[in-house]
């Protein structure tokens, strides 16, 4: 793991372990960055991001020589950082920490073809020192051409659709470090026979993913499985795809890999749609995938123990239509 850490110009912290670590500095931003060994304890044992979950962050993918969505994952963190009334260093900053952390990175690369998972953190750090800001690069596992689809659990997030607009600081759409009621939802779902889960609404819509989005296509009646999609996305026979995402007013995450997806799509004349989803929409799909950075597009095979269609032509083309877009 690389480790980069950001502060403001004029905060005394202690030295890096190595007097020649990298560093960079912009009196006129007025922070600096710098790496550091990622075992040395920058991070107080009383930093709000540690004791109460108080921060923000965002998993970026470095892969074949560019970093993915970095203008949309940096907006993102601005917008959820808002949302806590959090102040966090400017867009350019995390942008310069990430480029120090990727040379550091790539130069213990031993086979050429590096792939890294970003991670851009901020929290309101420890009482009476303001925000700490860090990036991490670590390496992401060989990833399967032909994953294997999965099997998913709908669990109720206890909200129901309107409460992202009656209650704000509920920071619904916001990217927070508060992870537990994931994490506790996923293991509901593997105790339960599931690998992921899917949250919904208490009045039933469709949210997200618990770390990625929910992406359907459905091929129109006259563009069934026993066709084939030409390049452009089209079935010989005239027919078309749909593609559809619920649509986050409800409270969902405005995933970045979902934005990519659907510029994929449209690039293949798919139809793409955001929309009030319900569980139901999920079994009548003909490819269901759950969508993220680092992982981008996992088949599911199973909703809530009913097999759901997976259209392997589907896969195949969205997935090779989405490389090429990132």
């Amino acid at each position: 793991m690389v480790a980069v850490w950001i502060e403001p110009c004029t905060a005394t912290v202690p030295e890096p372990a190595a007097s020649d670590a990298p560093a960079a500095i912009d009196a006129g931003a007025g922070w600096s960055v710098r790496c550091v060994d990622p075992a040395a304890g920058w991070l107080r044992l009383d930093d709000a991001g540690v004791t109460r979950g108080d921060g923000v962050f965002e998993t970026l993918l470095y892969r074949r020589g560019r970093i993915r969505s970095v203008i949309e994952h940096l907006a993102r963190m601005e917008r959820s950082a808002a949302a806590l009334a959090l102040e966090i260093p400017p867009a350019a900053v995390w942008e310069r920490a990430i480029a120090l952390g990727l040379d550091a990175f790539l130069g213990q690369d031993a086979d050429g073809k590096p792939e890294a998972s970003i991670r851009c953190v901020a929290t309101r750090g420890a009482p009476g020192t303001g925000p700490a800001c860090f990036v991490t690069l670590s390496p992401v596992p060989a990833r399967d051409p032909d994953p294997k689809p999965i099997k998913v659990l709908t669990l109720d997030r206890g909200y129901d659709s309107g409460a992202a607009q009656r209650a704000p600081w509920l920071l619904l759409g916001a990217k927070t470090l508060s992870y537990a009621v994931n994490v506790a939802a996923l293991t509901y779902a593997k105790k339960h026979g599931a690998d992921d889960a899917i949250f919904v609404t208490s009045d039933g819509l469709i949210l997200d993913g618990l770390t990625a989005s929910v992406v359907a296509a459905y091929r129109t009646d006259n563009s069934n499985a026993g066709h084939t999609i030409g390049g452009s996305g089209n079935s010989n026979d005239g027919g078309s795809v749909v593609l559809r995402t619920p649509s986050v007013e409800a409270g969902g995450l405005a995933g970045t890999t979902v934005a990519a997806v659907s510029e994929a799509a449209r690039a293949l004349d798919w139809e793409v749609e955001a929309v009030p989803m319900r569980p139901a929409d999920l079994l009548t799909a003909d490819a269901l995938w759950l969508a993220s950075s680092v992982k981008m597009l996992r088949p599911v095979s199973h909703v809530d123990g009913v097999e759901v269609g997976v259209d392997a032509q589907l896969h195949r083309i969205l997935s090779h239509a989405l490389e090429q877009t990132l």
